[in-house]
């Protein structure tokens, strides 16, 4: 129990069990409630926040920013303010009021909440560029404030809910597209932004060409296959998304429990919204579509910036063949790499060329290996190497297959091109969806999201046992069945219910119920009898002169009346002494009873 609320209690048993007393210090005490004040804080992503509740422009949607005037009249679906009402319910029935306060970060991963903690100014990377780049400009200037909004709520709290993990999985290849320099990488990233906050397929796909459009003069057919390369590994390192995740929100919980040491802390588990059969078909094919549009109308801005369309606007056979000739020298080079298991002497003349100028220093590499070393492996790398004629697409390459696990899923795309080349755009983009696209839908569609997400709540209760938090399971909430991966309402109030009561008791105890305390026998004080205890020398009120006149017994300075040692036993143990007198000396301090 925090300091104030012990000293609470000690003003509390001024008044004994006393009915005109209690009446007496309720009535005109200003503090008293404030002292019995139970505060909650929720922290976590858009789920807790309750975005897309209010069905409305996501640019606009009441849960996107923290705000003084969110933060008085925050969203009533979202679970925090739901489980609020049940705290309010009970602390009417234990005597306490209620304070909540909802601190979900809309787009904030728990490594971005960590750190806004920690550091003044820090600002979520993913909720900073979707306010820059769908409010305006300078837009996420109103993030800011949220380490002096984490600080001020956190430090006061009894109870704080953290649900987080979610973000840095799924939005965890996101951010990878939309802040990389690969601008088909970066038109899917920003459609698939968009659909994770809940806009149409149509609008999805537009935001998405529109980069396309900016690009299509400086897209190359190397943008075009690295962007393929990352679809095809997109779920490549799934587990230790996990892992990271989890361990970003054992450092949200490390860092409340050091503003707050005093606080309990419920772990809120994750659900997969898109567990249900027909919410996971539907988005497959949404993402398929989304992407597929994309990556087709990148193929042909690639191929227009290289020449390689004819005057009707297809792929010419040159610009094809060209297509299948780099990936082809990708797989020469991976397949070198792995006969030699990446041998570290390979890997550092990969290092050393992705440095050079221009092809004249790979030459020069080349001749001085062959000079001077008897090394097959060496000689049959640059061999490969000594293929390219220009040194920016000769890095590119070796960007690829240092980047990418699995790169022989390319010639899978050449099949396509090749295939699709002079069909119609709607063929186009359906090919490119089902053999490019194919990786990210699966993944997005929850077939390769609810196995990462079993292992985080895995990984959540482990987090709860190390740092002595409470796990709650909400995995088995009601599953959605559209592409919205926030929870509707009746997910919200299932996940309230469920804080509710696997919390029930741990709340309990701290909203402490006083004890009545025993009348004095043979002291018995009536009912109509409107002098409080304390009023030790009967004038009706409690002030500084009744604990002088404690004090004064104490040291021998002046007797008490037998009326006057009843009202001067203000702990009720039957003994005046100096307890009696440090609680009116208190009391008279901080309040004024009149």
């Amino acid at each position: 129990m925090k300091a104030k609320k012990m000293i609470a209690a000690l003003v509390s048993a001024v008044t004994l069990g006393n009915a005109a007393g209690i009446s007496a210090f309720a009535a005109n005490s200003e503090n008293n409630t404030a002292d019995k004040t139970y505060n909650y804080v929720a922290l976590g992503d858009s789920i807790a926040a309750g975005f897309g509740l209010s069905d409305g422009d996501i640019t606009k949607d009441p849960a996107l920013v923290i705000t003084e005037e969110l933060l008085a009249n925050p969203v009533k679906g979202a679970y925090p303010a739901i489980f609020t009402e049940y705290l309010e319910k009970l602390g009417e029935e234990r005597g306490y009021s209620v304070k909540g306060t909802n601190l979900a970060s809309t787009a904030y991963r728990a490594e971005d909440i960590e750190k806004t903690i920690k550091i003044p100014g820090n600002k979520g990377e993913f909720a900073s560029q979707i306010l820059d780049t769908y409010v305006g400009e300078g837009a996420s200037d109103v993030l800011i404030p949220y380490h002096d909004y984490y600080t001020k709520y956190l430090s006061e709290a009894d109870l704080v809910s953290i649900q987080l993990g979610g973000n840095d999985i799924i939005m965890s290849i996101v951010p990878q597209m939309v802040y990389g320099e690969n601008p088909v990488l970066r038109a899917a990233g920003t459609s698939l932004m968009l659909t994770l906050f809940g806009t149409d397929t149509e609008t999805a796909i537009g935001g998405g060409l529109m980069i396309i459009d900016e690009n299509k003069d400086n897209i190359t057919s190397e943008d075009f296959i690295e962007a393929a390369a990352f679809m095809y590994n997109v779920s490549e390192n799934a587990d230790a998304l996990v892992d990271e995740s989890a361990s970003h929100v054992k450092g949200v919980v490390e860092a409340v429990k050091e503003l707050n040491g005093d606080a309990d802390i419920a772990l809120v588990g994750m659900f997969n919204p898109y567990r249900s059969k027909e919410g996971s078909e539907e988005m497959e094919e949404d993402v398929s579509d989304i992407l597929g549009s994309i990556y087709a109308a990148a193929a042909n801005a690639a191929a227009e910036s290289e020449d390689g369309l004819t005057p009707s606007g297809k792929q010419t056979a040159d610009y094809v063949d060209g297509l299948n000739d780099k990936v082809e020298k990708i797989n020469e080079i991976n397949a070198i790499m792995e006969k030699y298991n990446d041998d570290e002497e390979l890997q550092e003349i990969l290092d050393m060329v992705s440095e050079y100028d221009d092809m004249s220093e790979v030459e020069e590499l080349a001749e001085l290996i062959s000079a001077s070393e008897n090394d097959p492996s060496k000689e049959e790398l640059m061999a490969v190497l000594l293929k390219y004629d220009d040194i920016s697409e000769l890095q590119s390459v070796i960007d690829i297959v240092r980047k990418y696990d699995d790169v022989s899923e390319l010639s899978n795309l050449m099949t396509v091109m090749s295939k699709y080349r002079t069909a119609n755009q709607a063929a186009t983009e359906d090919a490119i969806a089902a053999e490019v696209a194919a990786p990210m839908a699966m993944q997005m569609a929850g077939k390769n999201v609810d196995p990462q997400m079993r292992r985080l709540n895995e990984k959540l209760m482990e987090v709860a046992e190390e740092t002595g938090a409470t796990y709650v399971d909400v995995y088995d909430i009601s599953p959605e069945d559209d592409f919205d991966p926030h929870p509707n309402a009746n997910g919200h109030r299932e996940i309230a219910e469920i804080l509710s009561n696997t919390l029930s008791d741990l709340i309990k105890d701290r909203m402490v119920v006083e004890e009545a305390h025993e009348e004095l026998p043979g002291e018995e004080i009536s009912d109509n009898d409107h002098r409080a205890v304390g009023d030790v020398n009967g004038d009706g009120f409690i002030t500084a002169d009744d604990a002088s006149y404690v004090l004064a017994y104490i040291f021998g300075a002046r007797p008490l009346s037998a009326e006057e040692m009843k009202y001067a036993d203000v702990d009720g143990n039957n003994v005046v002494n100096i307890v009696d007198a440090l609680m009116l000396v208190y009391y008279t301090g901080q309040f004024n009873i009149r």
